[in-house]
């Protein structure tokens, strides 16, 4: 797995030569400025039009007049800082955050990210719209004598419902396996003007030993609690995706960290566990999936009547106790919780290393055998460090 760092620009002046009278800034200004003039049209695709997408090419454009001059071992961070003093110059960016682009960062650009991950360049741009920015990201790999581009994710369609633009907080490639075959994770959220709850998205695709992208794995969206930077976490190997964010607690309780899971071989995606680090962690969980999915995870096909009690897909989180250490098994434990008013529950749990979790038993009543706090029933660990 490759840790793509994030490259913010500085206004340092660079080494790296301009293209002559720099032609694609000067378009690229142009059409950033005209969008400006309609800020708070049409609200239905906040306020993108066919012309973003223009504005998204030409940025694009710009950036690749600069690749071009980059070297195969070239300092990125030299040719970040130049991009960002030219677009400072050009009046792209808000420095007036109330006055100038809120609501409406229509016409504004934010910061580019480049970052170098082995043989690949990864570009990230961003556009304003109504409420935020759209991020678009591309990679580049070096072949023969230049940088040339084999990926790309740009939301270019702006009808209503069909519209999903991010904020995208990391773009990850994994290692080669043993065929040169790797996978691309995007990991995004939503971008918005205050709501603290927002769907993060992760998407995978497939990219072959020759450095193309093909078709997408995995493509899929959680409502999560963006009050974390990032809002989702990530890794990527060449057969798995580990996922980790924050879940729940969207009207009134407690949050709780849900983690994802996947194993991916010869294009095929299967979702494993675990689904959560801590046996708290794991009964938001297992109340909240469907019974076609927490009966997987339940030691006694009698709970299924606790689950239709107690399921629900609202997001509201719970009111827990401190976790509970069993003595009637070393992997037993203990979470109570309670919903807003609610009656509490008491959930047994079966843990077994390193995070595979099943539910043993529901009572209305605490269980006598469980009674020692332990804090490591509560403190999510660091997933990214275990070796699954």
């Amino acid at each position: 797995m490759h840790v793509l760092p994030i490259l913010f620009l500085s206004l340092i002046t660079s080494s790296i030569a301009p293209p002559p009278q720099d032609v694609q800034l000067q378009a690229l200004r142009t059409t950033i400025l005209s969008l400006r003039q309609h800020p708070n049209d049409r609200p239905e695709s906040r306020g993108a039009t066919a012309e973003l997408t223009l504005a998204k090419h030409r940025l694009r454009e710009w950036v690749e007049s600069y690749l071009r001059r980059l070297g195969k071992a070239d300092d990125v961070n030299v040719l970040a800082e130049e991009l960002r003093t030219r677009m400072t110059a050009a009046d792209l960016f808000c420095v007036d955050y109330d006055n100038q682009c809120f609501p409406s960062s229509i016409g504004f650009l934010d910061d580019i990210r480049i970052a170098r991950d082995g043989e690949f360049l990864i570009v990230r741009t961003a556009v304003g719209i109504w409420c935020g920015y759209d991020y678009s990201a591309y990679i580049y790999k070096w072949t023969s004598d230049r940088w040339q581009r084999v990926w790309e994710n740009e939301q270019n369609t702006y009808t209503e419902g069909k519209y999903s633009p991010q904020i995208l907080h990391a773009v990850q490639i994994s290692a080669p396996d043993k065929d040169g075959n790797r996978l691309l994770l995007t990991l995004g959220s939503k971008p918005g003007c205050s709501s603290a709850f927002m769907p993060v998205y992760y998407r995978v695709w497939q990219m072959s030993a020759r450095g193309t992208a093909g078709k997408v794995l995995l493509d899929r969206e959680e409502i999560a609690n963006l009050a974390s930077e990032p809002p989702i976490a990530g890794s990527v190997t060449p057969g798995q995706v580990l996922l980790q964010f924050t879940a729940g607690g969207t009207g009134y309780g407690d949050s709780h960290i849900a983690v994802r899971r996947f194993e991916i071989r010869d294009g095929r995606v299967r979702q494993t566990d675990p689904i959560a680090a801590t046996p708290r962690d794991f009964v938001e969980e297992w109340l909240s999936a469907l019974w076609s999915i927490s009966g997987t995870r339940s030691e006694s096909s009698t709970l299924k009547q606790w689950h239709e009690k107690l399921h629900r897909d609202d997001g509201m989180g719970d009111f827990p106790d401190p976790a509970m250490r069993c003595t009637g098994g070393g992997d037993l434990w203990q979470v109570g919780t309670h919903l807003n008013e609610t009656p509490k529950v008491y959930y047994r749990v079966r843990w077994r290393p390193p995070y595979n979790f099943t539910m043993v038993e529901i009572s209305d009543n605490p269980f006598s055998d469980c009674a020692t706090p332990d804090p490591k029933g509560d403190e999510p660990p660091d997933i990214f460090k275990t070796d699954f």
